[in-house]
């Protein structure tokens, strides 16, 4: 027989139109964490989801990541340029690299300006690449916002994508709950009001947090809480399980993150043209109750303001 452990949380209902968790519940065996919720769904209707995920894929996938910090990733930038340029001809060329507060710098010394000028550019794409291969290989990426603004978050798209076949089993229980010929809102929408009745975390700011505040996805569902990245993440995953032709974007604004899925929309439901599409929009976080098409009037006006930016999680 194996060892296990129960977890159960009860939540009492907040007022109408938020979010209603009326009970989580863990149960851990050798092999298996099971997870049970309840909630009120968007008609104020009781819900129940169960679902046993492997503990292997949980515990091992994206265990050795690390967050970002900035110096760290220089040294692993420096280390790759020193090493390129110790193969540097001193009769040809002189190459000094070194650190100057938080930036990198590298001088190129020789008499033939063709060879500093191929120096120079040899040594300012190892640099992006060395840097742009520590992102990934520490599941970040570079990140633009609305202003312009250069930054490094998690890459989002890699976490729904390769989250895929760990969630499947919710995936499958959420598509269970459905009547048969459903339409894939009605999937959607049920998806949404599980999602937004989990605890929500406050969102730490893109430009400058380390990472550590963003969980993936299976962590997201086995510990009951998340900001609006992480739920908007596994919501995207999980629409990429069960409508893997449709096409999703997550939405970034500030503070806050929205999802938009490529359905087929009425007149009264907000809607985001991204590279030539239009996206149906929906908001996993929560604490409002909020169907496929409802915005908060505090999205809807960044929306409409122009503040924010996005990234299509599968480019059919």
């Amino acid at each position: 027989m194996y060892p296990f452990s129960v977890f159960i949380l009860t939540v009492t209902a907040l007022c109408p139109g938020y979010a209603k968790q009326l009970s989580f519940e863990k149960t851990e065996t050798a092999t298996g964490i099971q997870l049970n919720y309840r909630w009120l769904d968007h008609d104020e209707l009781p819900q129940q989801l169960n679902f046993s995920l492997d503990k292997q894929q949980v515990n091992q996938q994206f265990q050795k990541l690390v967050s970002y910090q900035p110096h760290i990733a220089q040294r692993h930038v420096m280390v790759a340029m020193q090493k390129v340029a110790q193969q540097a001809d001193p009769r040809e060329a002189r190459i000094k690299i070194q650190k100057i507060g938080e930036q990198l710098s590298f001088e190129v010394r020789s008499r033939d300006q063709e060879n500093i000028e191929s120096w120079q550019k040899k040594l300012q794409q190892l640099h992006q690449k060395a840097f742009d291969d520590y992102l990934f290989a520490n599941y970040y990426t570079h990140f633009t916002n609305h202003f312009g603004e250069e930054g490094v978050k998690p890459d989002h798209r890699r976490y729904a994508t390769e989250s895929v076949p760990t969630l499947l089993p919710a995936a499958n229980a959420l598509y269970a709950k459905l009547k048969d010929n459903s339409q894939a809102r009605a999937y959607v929408n049920m998806l949404l009001s599980w999602l937004q009745t989990i605890p929500y975390n406050d969102l730490e700011s893109r430009m400058v947090s380390d990472g550590s505040g963003y969980l993936p996805p299976a962590q997201v569902l086995v510990n009951n809480h998340g900001d609006c990245d992480s739920k908007t993440v596994v919501a995207a995953a999980l629409l990429r399980s069960m409508l893997p032709s449709v096409k999703v974007a997550i939405i970034y604004l500030p503070n806050h993150a929205l999802l938009g899925v490529q359905l087929a929309y009425g007149g009264k439901d907000e809607t985001l043209r991204l590279d030539g599409n239009t996206y149906l929009l929906a908001e996993p976080t929560g604490p409002s109750l909020m169907p496929t098409g409802q915005i908060s009037e505090q999205s809807l006006a960044a929306i409409n303001g122009g503040l924010f930016s996005f990234e299509i999680v599968n480019q059919n």
